[in-house]
């Protein structure tokens, strides 16, 4: 299985200092040098900007694909990363928050997760307390609606992996 991530979880688990669940998770991701370049932008979290310095090799960074026509509604990592997800389905799973993309990726057929899938995967396996990451990340700019948040805490409450 392939797991490749857009900018916006990596942002998101940076800014709550849980960047390292998707290395403990997923082994290796693996981003578009697009997404690379969104997450080392002078707007980006500092400890983002500060990781892709170190050059951890738990991350790897390919070129860019081919855009699929499909992309064009998306900003350019996501497009970057949706066509990258496409070239390597049906093993592969992409990590996207925006709700454009996601739909995009439905519309695809293309197996997807989110931050807040992370996170409760991460719950699941009892790397982290749920609520109180919750909580942080919903202290930052990134925007989680409540529905999910309710749904995913009711499955985690009831067992529910």
């Amino acid at each position: 299985m392939i797991i490749i991530s857009d900018a916006s979880v990596l942002s998101a688990l940076a800014e709550i200092g849980e960047l390292d669940l998707l290395r403990v998770l997923y082994g290796r991701i693996v981003i578009p040098a697009t997404v690379r370049g969104e997450c080392c932008h002078a707007h980006s979290p500092a400890a983002l900007a500060d990781f892709f310095l170190q050059s951890d090799p738990w991350i790897q960074v390919v070129p860019d694909p081919a855009l699929l026509p499909e992309t064009s509604g998306v900003d350019a990592g996501e497009a970057a990363a949706i066509s990258l997800a496409w070239l390597h389905r049906p093993d592969s799973t992409l990590i996207i928050d925006d709700k454009e993309g996601r739909r995009l990726c439905a519309a695809l057929g293309l197996q997807i997760t989110g931050t807040a899938g992370v996170l409760f995967a991460a719950a699941c396996a009892g790397l982290i307390d749920f609520n109180k990451v919750i909580l942080r990340l919903q202290s930052t700019s990134f925007r989680l609606g409540t529905d999910i948040v309710d749904r995913l805490r009711a499955r985690f409450e009831q067992g529910d992996p």
